[in-house]
């Protein structure tokens, strides 16, 4: 089995997933280059964000066509990890196929499978219900959670606490993740994620989603590695 990986962004996904990956798929192994692909492979490229993203998601299908076609390895799947931010799932999709459209780019002899990262990765990392604090110091999280406890309630579901503030819902959440690390003294930063690679914290959210169904985005491509990657 092998695998195409583009994710959105250029630093906390392309540190984040390859770790998750090691943990859930351990006999997956990365290579630096799509064309170096045998078995049990994958490689992973940043998208570079929106929009260009759509453009890299055209490419790697030629690319994957032209690999399949010559049959010196089968790549299976073309995985796709992409922020909804304010947009949905459909328009995601629909972004897409607008641009095979627009190249006249088939889809042949592999997988294309599209993961949104509801509202964005930091979301899924709120997940985590032993890091919270329920009266935490900083007066700024005390705000936060008085909008939205993301305990009790599903992070993927929460909306901006203030346009004023942070012009994105993907900021807030952003704002909300670092604010309940460093309560707990923990630095995360998006270069530096550090905490949230290590098993012990892909281990609760993986408990959140099973005892809740919260972070369900989180659980479609959990469900997704352990049932096709592994």
């Amino acid at each position: 089995m092998n695998a195409y990986i583009i994710v959105e962004g250029d630093k906390t996904e392309t540190i984040v997933y390859p770790k998750w990956l090691e943990i859930l798929a351990p006999a997956l192994t990365r290579v630096s280059d799509v064309f170096d692909m045998h078995e049990n492979n994958y490689y992973l490229f940043s998208g570079g964000g929106i929009p260009s993203i759509y453009n890299h998601i055209a490419n790697a299908i030629e690319d994957i066509n032209n690999i399949n076609a010559k049959g010196t390895a089968i790549i299976d799947f073309l995985i796709v990890c992409i922020d909804t931010e304010e947009e949905s799932r459909e328009y995601i999709l629909g972004q897409i196929d607008k641009k095979l459209t627009e190249r006249n780019i088939p889809l042949s002899s592999f997988n294309l499978v599209v993961f949104e990262q509801k509202v964005s990765m930091e979301s899924w990392f709120l997940g985590n219900r032993r890091i919270f604090k329920s009266n935490p110091e900083d007066e700024a999280l005390r705000r936060y959670i008085s909008h939205f406890n993301v305990k009790e309630n599903d992070p993927e579901l929460m909306d901006n606490i203030n346009p004023d503030e942070f012009s994105t819902k993907a900021q807030f959440h952003h704002s909300y993740l670092r604010k309940i690390f460093s309560e707990q003294h923990v630095r995360y930063s998006k270069r530096q994620p550090g905490e949230v690679c290590k098993k012990h914290y892909l281990d609760r959210l993986v408990e959140r989603y099973n005892e809740t169904g919260h972070i369900a985005t989180f659980g479609r491509w959990y469900s997704f590695v352990m049932d096709n990657l592994r």
